[in-house]
């Protein structure tokens, strides 16, 4: 009975294995697998032979999900039970599918013949060896003879009105073709490196997986010549064809792991660092999956290959793209231990100019990484490796200062700072090249980049003194009621909103007000982003029109203040009777945002200068931080009652709430926004933290 129901069902899972819709035909595969565990060995012989016949025929098929049902099933036949007859079938029929249109089908390719060659060994791969190198070989570029679009040439049979021919008409023709050429795209200047480029990716694909089916059987195969050409692949303009060769990569170091690998090692060193210097994060992630397989397979004579290596991997565990920065990371935990800074010591010529070269890069991602790496070299790294590199470097971060991609702004900004911590009598040559560009950061539109100007101005107190608190103080008088002269129709983000369409600033324009995004990531800026130019030109050459905003100024000089109470807090007291005129000014739109991180940084401001200095100015900052608690502004409320509550935990709740008329202490005790008091032994003021007003980050 169970074999007459088993006859009946085999036909029907055998036609959902080609069904159009993928679930029915994984459903089929499941149940067809299902058959043959629970079928006695008399059975499995009988389905074997069916689901064999089902297979050839599902394979041959004008339809491209039949024809990949088939191949699907091949391989689950072929997992189980290595028939010579059906083997040999589906080898020739992987080697008609190849190229097959459908990039799905030619997918299930490559794992079938992974399958067979698992089953078979190397005789699969000398069977199928000529037709994949030929088709690599013969797709590897576009035809050249594909058409263009261009326009037909009719110039040279131009005519003058007496008959003969008329060369100025023939070259105004020319002339007019080459500015008026119309291309196709996908070919001539129009091809793009993400379109497809035809069936030389899956191929390449093909070929990784007949080499890790084959173990180390393919050693003998893998020769000069094939060498040579995934090396060439690696250079190939479309990324996929690039990331899939990159992947091979990883397979070519497991084959050749010892004495061959030895040999070869600088040579696929240099080869890897091309992928982890790829414009594209798939090529970057997929070098780095064959760039660990290197270095551990190279473990025996590793330090031979850190000079070659190290720098790619330092700085990819900066990149942009998480999934690139995490496997990084832990890649350089696998191979270094705690021995990193020592190696990077080792190879710091190396390392520096990387990580020049890269602040240089094309894609403002990676500067972005580059400026983040520049500093952790200067700070984290034995100083003596380093200091005969300190000028080249801080030269490379003063032109990131420059970029027209405020992200790198930022960072260049952060790093700047902790080079001079560093390096002070070394950063002494670009000293005012850097206050410029500091001073001139604290009024950014965006705030992040006002924010971390303060803080890398906090970063040159402490490398300098009072030296650069003179300085700043005396930048602090001009720019800290600047708010004053805003004009009613302020501005969040000055004339960001249309610089584009896809950046940074149109995502911005788009949220509620830009404080929203505190403790965010910031935007991405991968590869699909517009590549924002390099910096260059005066200190804020960057390639936009962008007006300050008057209110922008007083916002930096808050961080700044904040910063300057953890540094040189006796230079804070002289500048509080200009916060609470602050508080005050109402009459721009943006106010609110204004007040909003004034109420944020001012706890950490009063407990670092100590309530003795913060006291006498409490009266006449309550009135407006009361206001703040029921201003609408639903930020600026939250705030507020933050600050309350910080403020009466500094001063203490009883002292606190003295000062308070009766509308405050109603308001105090009703609003959601002020947190409760702190226990009895609570720290003073520990709700901001020394870590909060050390990094800049709330």
């Amino acid at each position: 009975m169970a074999q007459a129901d088993t006859a009946s069902t085999l036909p029907e899972l055998l036609a959902l294995a080609g069904n159009q819709k993928h679930l029915e035909r994984e459903r089929a595969l499941g149940r067809i697998e299902h058959l043959f565990d629970s079928a006695d060995p008399e059975q499995k012989q009988e389905l074997l032979q069916q689901v064999y016949n089902g297979a050839r025929q599902l394979v041959i098929s004008e339809e491209w999900e039949q024809r990949l049902g088939g191949l699907r099933l091949a391989r689950l036949l072929l997992q189980r039970e290595a028939d010579p007859l059906f083997a040999d079938d589906m080898t020739a029929t992987c080697q008609r599918l190849l190229e097959d249109p459908e990039v799905r089908v030619r997918w299930a390719v490559g794992e079938l013949l992974r399958a067979l060659c698992e089953q078979l060994g190397i005789s699969v791969w000398e069977k199928v060896q000529a037709c994949v190198l030929e088709s690599i070989t013969r797709n590897f570029d576009r035809d050249a003879a594909e058409p263009s679009g261009q326009l037909p040439d009719h110039g040279s049979e131009v005519e003058d009105s007496s008959g003969s021919g008329s060369s100025s008409s023939d070259f105004l023709s020319s002339l007019l073709q080459q500015s008026y050429r119309v291309e196709r795209p996908g070919t001539g200047e129009m091809r793009h490196d993400t379109e497809g480029w035809k069936c030389l990716e899956t191929t390449f694909r093909a070929l990784q997986h007949m080499m890790e089916g084959c173990g180390d059987a393919f050693r003998p195969y893998l020769d000069d010549s094939l060498r040579l050409l995934i090396y060439r692949a690696l250079y190939h303009p479309n990324r996929f064809v690039r990331e899939a060769c990159h992947f091979i990569m990883g397979s070519v170091c497991k084959l050749l792991e010892g004495p061959d690998l030895e040999e070869l090692a600088p040579e696929i060193a240099k080869k890897l660092g091309l992928g982890l210097s790829d414009n594209w994060s798939q090529v970057r992630f997929a070098a780095s999956t064959a760039t660990r397989t290197f270095m551990l397979c190279t473990a025996p004579y590793r330090e031979r290959v850190f000079p070659l290596m190290v720098p790619y991997m330092c700085l990819n565990r900066y990149y942009v793209a998480e999934g690139v920065r995490l496997y990084s990371q832990e890649t350089w935990r696998m191979v270094m231990g705690d021995q990193g800074r020592e190696e990077v010591a080792k190879c710091a010529p190396q390392v520096v100019a990387y990580y020049i070269e890269q602040s240089k890069a094309n894609n403002h991602a990676v500067r972005e990484a580059a400026c983040a790496c520049i500093a952790e070299l200067m700070c984290k790294v034995d100083k003596a490796a380093v200091a005969p590199f300190v000028p080249r470097l801080l030269r490379a971060l003063i032109m990131c200062f420059k970029d027209a991609s405020w992200p790198v702004r930022d960072a260049a900004c952060l790093a700047c700072g902790r080079c001079v911590t560093a390096f002070p009598e070394e950063s002494r040559e670009v000293l005012e090249d850097l206050y410029t560009l500091w001073f001139a950061h604290l009024w950014d539109n965006i705030f992040s980049v006002r924010e971390d100007s303060a803080v890398a101005l906090g970063d040159a107190v402490r490398a300098y003194g009072d030296e650069a608190v003179a300085r700043i103080t005396e930048k602090l008088r001009v720019m800290i009621l600047e708010a004053k002269d805003q004009p009613a129709d302020s501005k969040a983000y000055g004339s960001l909103e249309n610089t584009t369409q896809f950046g940074v600033a149109a995502q911005r324009a788009r949220a509620n007000d830009e404080e929203l995004h505190t403790d965010k990531t910031m935007f991405s800026c991968g590869s699909l982003a517009p590549k924002l130019q390099r910096g260059g030109g005066s200190c804020m050459d960057h390639g936009f029109a962008r007006p300050k905003e008057p209110w922008e100024a007083s916002d930096g000089s808050i961080y700044m203040l904040r910063e300057l109470s953890v540094v040189a807090p006796a230079a804070v007291p002289e500048f509080l009777p200009s916060l609470v005129e602050l508080t005050r000014m109402h009459h721009f739109a943006h106010a609110a945002n204004l007040h909003e991180n004034l109420w944020k940084q001012l706890p950490a401001i009063a407990e670092n200068i100590g309530k003795k200095a913060f006291k006498p100015y409490l009266d006449d900052l309550l009135g407006p931080l009361f206001r703040s608690l029921t201003c609408g502004h639903r930020l600026c409320e939250s705030s507020a009652g933050r600050c309350i509550g910080s403020l009466r935990d500094l001063i203490g709740p009883g002292i606190f709430a003295g000062r308070l008329s009766e509308d405050q202490r109603r308001l105090l005790e009703s609003s959601p926004d002020v947190p409760p008091p702190a226990g009895r032994f609570a720290v003073p003021g520990s709700r901001v933290t020394p870590q909060f007003v050390l990094t800049g980050r709330p």
